[in-house]
């Protein structure tokens, strides 16, 4: 269960984005490990279950400190009291998802995402990403003294310049990651 939540862990605080892609079942664990994902793409035939009730377990892999932020408390104690199944549809109704997408398209839209995702400015990607993650982890005063060392880390990137050049001359940046 360690290896299980250093990997969850590991998910949260990388300075990447992580995207989700999911077809079929996403139970248990897969869903801990999609609410822990920062976007998630699923087909419309998927499904989702928290389901750990019905082996008499309570949750892991952080499910029962994520589901209740990303649908709200009564939401989560619904899926994890319950265990009952539901679809993207709905996975997408409550946040869990960003997008759902016909089975035979899920590939290609993923790798359109993953291709977004790698194409922006990673550092700035990076960046947000842990503005947003922590965000209710610290007062106002904090967090925006925290969003300015981010704002001005990167604008000191070659990214930023890249990014603001392209604006100007009116064409599609080339970011680098730097």
């Amino acid at each position: 269960m360690e290896k299980a939540h250093r990997a969850i862990y590991q998910t949260r605080r990388r300075n990447k984005p992580v995207p989700a892609s999911v077809q079929g079942a996403a139970a248990g664990f897969g869903l801990s490990l999609i609410l822990n994902c920062d976007l998630a793409i699923a087909s419309d035939d998927s499904f989702f279950t928290l389901a750990y009730r019905h082996i008499g377990l309570s949750a892991d892999g952080g499910a029962t400190y994520f589901l209740p932020r990303v649908v709200g408390e009564r939401k989560a104690l619904e899926i994890a009291l319950l265990g009952e199944r539901f679809t993207a549809a709905d996975a997408k109704a409550n946040n869990i998802l960003n997008w759902v997408v016909p089975k035979d398209q899920l590939v290609a839209e993923t790798a359109k995402m993953a291709r977004k995702l790698a194409d922006g400015p990673t550092f700035a990607l990076g960046v947000a990403k842990k503005l947003i993650r922590t965000s209710f982890d610290n007062s106002w005063d904090e967090h925006s003294h925290r969003e300015a060392e981010g704002l001005a880390a990167c604008a000191a990137t070659e990214d930023h310049f890249e990014g603001l050049n392209a604006f100007l001359e009116k064409r599609k940046a080339n970011f680098r990651g730097r």
